[in-house]
C-alpha cells in the first residue's frame, strides 16, 4: 500500500488527516527573506536546509501530509525573477527537502504531496489584477500555462512525490490546465481552491485570481468525482467554514480545510492573526461539517498544527 493509500484509506475509516501549516511564511518566520517575485520558492535554491527544518517541524507537530515548498516554483514565477534556468532544480530541491524531512522526523506515515498553483507576480502587483479570466489558461500571461503545468507536474512525479496538490485555483481557464496536468502523472489529485465573502454576503473565489465567479459556479466548472480531495485554503477561517457546504453539494468524496490566518503585504507574512487555540476552535466547526483533512495555509504555524493533532484527535475520539 502506497503511503496516499494509507491516508485516504484512514479517511475512509472516518479519521481525521491532518494536514501541515504554511510552509512559505514558516520560512519567513525562520528568518528566511521573501523574494519580491518569487516569494518562498528561491528558499529551495539557497536554504534547502531551512525548508527541510520546517517540514520536519510539522511532522514532529503532528502533520500525517507535507505539501512541498513548490507553490511558487511554476516557470511563470520563476521566469520573471530571472530563474526560468532553474524551474527543475527549484522544485527537486523542494521535493528533495520534503523526503529527508519524512525521513528524518516521520515515526509513522507520512505523505508527501507535491504543490502547483496559480502563483505568479501577479500576485505580488495588485495594479496588474482584476480583469476577468474567462478564456483558456493560455489566453492570460499572469497566469501558469498547461504547458507550465505539465513541466511543474512532471518533475514533482518524477521526484517521488505521493500526491499532487494544486492549490489556489480559482478560475476555469488555468484549473482546467492545472486539472489535466495534474491528472496525466497518473498520482492522486487535490483541487484546492480559496474563498472570500463578498459585501453582498455571497461566497465568491478571489477576483485577483479567478474570473469573479461564486465559489459554486467555479465548482460546477471544475469539480470531477475522480479527484482525491477538494480543499478550501488560503482562505479566512469563516469563509472556509460556509465553503465547505458548498463543495459538497457538488462533491461526494473527502473535503479538506487549510485556512489563513494573518495578513499579506508582500512580499511578507504579517503574523497578527489567531493564537493556536482559536484556530483549533475554528477547525472543529469544520470537522463537525465533514472535513476530514485539516491544517493551515499561511500564518499557521508549527504550534497551531500540535493544536490541531492533539486536539482533533481528542474531538474525534
Amino acid at each position: 500500500m502506497s503511503v496516499a493509500e494509507a491516508v485516504f484509506e484512514r479517511i475512509a475509516a472516518g479519521e481525521l488527516v491532518i494536514i501541515d501549516g504554511g510552509t512559505g511564511t514558516q520560512l519567513q518566520a525562520e528568518g528566511v527573506a521573501m523574494d519580491d517575485v518569487a516569494w518562498s520558492a528561491r528558499a529551495n535554491l539557497d536554504q534547502p536546509d531551512v525548508v527541510q527544518r520546517v517540514h520536519e517541524e510539522y511532522i514532529r507537530a503532528g502533520a500525517d501530509v507535507i505539501i512541498a515548498n513548490t507553490y511558487a516554483s511554476s516557470r511563470a514565477a520563476l521566469e520573471p525573477a530571472g530563474l526560468g534556468n532553474r524551474v527543475a532544480e527549484a522544485n527537486r530541491s523542494a521535493v528533495r527537502a520534503a523526503l529527508r524531512a519524512r525521513e528524518a522526523a516521520a515515526t509513522g506515515p507520512v505523505a508527501v504531496a507535491g504543490s502547483m498553483s496559480s502563483f505568479s507576480p501577479a500576485d505580488m502587483e495588485a495594479g496588474e489584477l482584476g480583469r476577468p479570466l474567462a478564456g483558456p489558461a493560455d489566453d492570460d500571461p499572469r497566469f501558469p500555462t498547461l504547458a507550465h503545468f505539465r513541466e511543474q507536474a512532471e518533475v514533482l512525479a518524477g521526484e517521488g512525490v505521493d500526491l499532487i496538490a494544486l492549490e489556489m485555483i480559482n478560475a476555469r481557464g488555468y484549473g482546467r490546465a492545472a486539472l489535466q496536468a495534474a491528472t496525466e502523472t497518473g498520482l492522486p489529485v487535490w483541487l484546492g481552491i480559496s474563498a472570500f465573502r463578498r459585501e453582498d454576503g455571497a461566497l465568491s473565489t478571489l477576483l485577483e485570481l479567478g474570473d469573479g465567479d461564486s465559489v459554486d459556479d467555479l465548482l460546477s466548472a471544475l469539480a470531477d468525482p475522480k479527484l482525491a480531495a477538494i480543499t478550501v485554503m488560503h482562505s479566512k477561517p469563516e469563509a472556509s467554514t460556509a465553503a465547505v457546504e458548498i463543495i459538497r453539494n457538488h462533491y461526494a468524496g473527502p473535503i479538506g480545510v487549510y485556512a489563513e490566518t494573518g495578513d499579506w503585504q508582500p512580499p511578507d507574512w504579517v503574523f497578527d492573526g489567531l493564537p493556536p487555540a482559536g484556530y483549533l476552535e475554528q477547525a472543529v466547526t469544520w470537522a463537525d461539517r465533514g472535513a476530514r483533512l485539516i491544517g493551515g495555509c499561511c500564518g499557521v504555524g508549527p504550534e497551531h498544527i500540535r493544536a490541531l493533532a492533539d486536539g482533533l484527535t481528542a474531538e474525534d475520539g
